[in-house]
């Protein structure tokens, strides 16, 4: 095999995507922001809920307990 028939065979073009293919690719596109946006907010609300339990312990309130079901 000649070099110029390996490097054809590795760089050739690729086929065109099915509409499966692109229906995929969007949905994982999908999934990902969502939940890159969820990561985000559950970090935000932590911090919320972090500060408040500071802010309640500095004044002297108990911190609330959890129930048991």
């Amino acid at each position: 095999m000649a070099p110029k028939d390996k490097y054809n065979k590795i760089f050739s073009p690729q086929a065109p995507q099915t509409a499966l293919d692109r229906t995929t690719t969007e949905a994982r596109l999908i999934i990902a922001d969502h939940n890159q946006r969820r990561d985000e907010l559950t970090a935000s609300l932590k911090e919320a809920r972090l500060a408040k339990e500071a802010a309640e312990l500095a004044q002297g309130k108990p911190a609330p307990t959890k129930r048991k079901k």
